[in-house]
């Protein structure tokens, strides 16, 4: 029996004749293939000793080093993959030893023979989100496994109605993210974005009607390639590809011929959100391009291999997201501005723009479903993402369905389905050795946590978390966290300052059209708004002495970098170049990014001309750089891990440490603690299947 804080698992015993365990929470049931099993027996029987891959591959894999070399680490994945899925921290539970082995972080005690000689599962938990139940797991093996990490099973409840869940049904489960779903026209294939391990997105197409039917690979290059759509007859697929350069182009690859053809460079995407579309009528595809100042929709026409702009954003807002009308004339997009979105729709034979949802938060799906001619999207509800249908008879916003961190949507009319993605990833924070990357300090919970800023003068971590239904910030302490905000609106990410322990976060209050920066004090009841500060504002900084905030802020239709005096009140321009984020070095300038371009920028304080000092910082990476002791340090990213680098004054770089690929999250994940460590945000896990659940469930 496992036993953990206000949970218990008996683990009995397992026939001669058993080939797989399950392990099920509520009424989810995941199986593991009897070599996962022997190989998490194997971790049970040495919990907290380093089991090496050379004897789990002996004893596991009977001596067959090929196959145990792949077994040990899919065996690894499966068993993160399940805990994860079951709502807790693998990190808890599994920890690896890089090029050596694998841990069980529990220590075990055997328990009364009469409990080891029976094969039935019980479990006494609380709470009840948090439990889960092992079945017939390990012959001959009965074991009790006590910790005191109480903190990872934290739970939160909101007072809310909640919508019935519809059933799901899992369409694909490989090892990676299967994301970007597109259903071909007649309704029998999908075509997908699958990631796997070290490797690049690459593009495959699954049959929907044969179980059995391999994949098919779709990518012929070695880039990273996303967002299929399906031409009208079938016959085609639309996609970007994202050169070495990390360039997007736009290209429609004929599927009987294997026939490519590049239509357009300069698109752009985010995420995983879907920004092409192809027409029903077959003559155009809609895609997003990124401007100086936007994102804004463009259409490539077939007849007469034109592209004309479709959507005209204001200086700062994206449209990224795309879906046609059934007739073709009507599309579409979703505008957003940092987390804030609204739905509209525009017309390609005349000027009209109806906005037919607003006020929402992060929406990062959408699709037109023709038949019932409703909209559905994905949006932000009480810190979850929630499928919500729109009518466009009753102008109402009805919610759909909910699971677990939902990401893209896409519609099989033929067999009346919604088809979406599911992520595993779970943001949680982390302080880390700068010499090493060894976890100092980790904050976890059931909740998602993400962008840390440590406190210098106390040594608490600042950070934003949905633990109270929607996003707030927080603060660690030694009794644990304390929430700082309280619906004053929707919060950026938070700045800590390196003198006592105030900060600084944008929030855009209910009743404000932009963001407006506050200023706060932990153990001060709520943040107070900064008067003077005019126009809309985003991503703060301290200065070295803590003296001045830089901000990037849009005045007069451009963006660039402020810095404002907190003595004197007074706020002054420092550098443009749609500039997005900024951090003081020793001697007053400035290391910067800007919006949509890769690298690091630094700007002199003497005025003279502005350079770039690195290319590798991506721009999906904007803000994960920190500079201190003369050193610039930032997240590079390769197909086989993510590094922490540090470059000097000179340009030369050393990578400090290395961690798994796509483990650190993306925008401003980096943020500098004391001289000897780092706060990281991660994403835990990294790994998503495609479900599909009926649309005739809700019409």
């Amino acid at each position: 029996m496992i036993s953990l804080p206000h949970q218990k698992y008996l683990i009995g015993q397992c026939s001669v004749n058993c080939h797989d365990m399950t392990i099920s929470k509520d009424e989810n049931v995941v199986t593991l293939p009897a070599k996962v099993f022997e190989f998490l027996k194997l971790l049970i029987l040495h919990a907290n000793q380093t089991v090496t891959k050379d004897v789990a591959i002996e004893q596991v894999w009977l001596g067959n080093v090929e196959v145990g070399k792949r077994g040990t680490g899919n065996a690894i994945w499966q068993l993160r993959k399940t805990i994860s899925e079951l709502g807790e921290e693998p990190e808890h539970y599994f920890k690896t030893i890089t090029k050596i082995g694998y841990q069980l972080l529990l220590t075990p005690e055997v328990i009364d023979e009469e409990l080891y000689q029976s094969a039935a599962i019980t479990i006494d938990s609380y709470p009840p989100r948090a439990h889960s139940i092992i079945k017939p797991v390990i012959a001959l093996l009965s074991l009790m496994l006590f910790t005191s990490l109480g903190y990872m099973f934290h739970s939160f409840y909101v007072a809310i109605p909640r919508l019935e869940p519809l059933t799901a049904e899992r369409v694909t489960n490989f090892e990676g993210v299967e994301e970007q779903a597109a259903i071909s026209p007649d309704g029998r294939f999908m075509a997908f974005q699958w990631r796997r391990e070290l490797k690049k997105a690459q593009i495959y197409i699954k049959d929907l009607t044969d179980k059995s039917a391999p994949l098919r690979q779709v990518s012929m290059s070695e880039d990273k390639e996303t967002s299929p759509t399906w031409s009208p007859d079938g016959q085609a697929l639309a996609y970007f590809r994202f050169n070495a350069g990390g360039q997007c182009e736009l290209h429609v690859r004929e599927l009987i011929t294997n026939q490519d053809r590049l239509i357009d460079t300069g698109c752009t995407s985010s995420g995983y959100v879907h920004s092409l579309d192809w027409s029903p009528d077959g003559k155009f595809l809609a895609y997003a391009k990124a401007g100086e100042a936007s994102v804004a929709m463009y259409a490539y026409s077939f007849a007469s291999s034109e592209i004309s702009q479709l959507s005209y954003p204001n200086t700062g807002e994206e449209d990224l997201l795309v879906s046609w009308s059934a007739n073709s004339d009507e599309f579409a997009v979703v505008r957003s501005v940092a987390m804030d979105a609204s739905i509209i729709v525009l017309s390609r034979s005349n000027d009209s723009v109806v906005k037919v949802v607003e006020d929402e938060t992060m929406v990062i799906s959408l699709e037109w479903e023709h038949d019932a001619n409703m909209l559905y999207f994905n949006a932000l509800r009480d810190g979850a993402f929630v499928i919500e249908q729109y009518s466009f008879e009753s102008q109402s916003i009805t919610d759909f369905h909910r699971d677990d961190t939902i990401s893209s949507l896409a519609i099989n009319e033929k067999n009346s389905r919604l088809y979406y993605s599911r992520h595993l990833s779970q943001e949680h924070i982390t302080v880390r050795s700068l010499a090493d990357g060894e976890v100092k300090q980790q904050l976890a919970s059931s909740s998602r946590d993400m962008f840390g800023q440590f406190i210098a003068e106390s040594r608490h971590v600042l950070f934003l978390s949905n633990r109270s239904g929607g996003w707030e910030l927080w603060v660690n302490q030694e009794m644990g966290s304390k929430q700082l905000t309280h619906q004053q609106g929707i919060v950026g990410v938070p700045a800590a300052s390196p003198k006592g322990s105030q900060y600084v976060l944008p929030i855009k209050a209910k009743d404000a059209n932009s963001y407006s920066l506050y200023f706060g004090e932990v153990g001060v009841e709520l943040p107070t708004k900064i008067s003077g500060i005019k126009g809309d504002v985003r991503n703060p900084s301290f200065s070295r002495d803590g003296s001045k905030i830089y901000y990037s802020g849009n005045l007069d239709g451009s963006w660039g970098i402020y810095a404002y005096d907190l003595a004197k009140q007074r706020t002054e321009f420092v550098v443009g170049h749609a500039a997005k984020y900024a951090v003081e070095d020793d001697v007053g300038g400035l290391y910067y990014t800007r919006d949509k371009q890769a690298g690091i920028y630094y700007h002199p304080s003497d005025g003279s001309e502005d350079i770039q000092v690195t290319s590798e910082l991506l721009s999906s990476d904007w803000g994960s750089f920190f500079y201190q002791n003369k050193t610039l340090y930032f997240v590079k990213r390769t197909d086989k891990n993510d590094q922490v680098v540090a470059m000097n004054d000179s340009g030369e770089q050393q990578v400090v440490f290395s961690l798994p690929a796509v483990s650190i999250r993306g925008q401003r994940a980096l943020a500098k603690a004391d001289n000897e460590t780092v706060v990281i945000s991660m994403l835990g896990i990294n790994d998503a299947d495609i479900y599909s659940v009926p649309l005739a469930a809700r019409h």
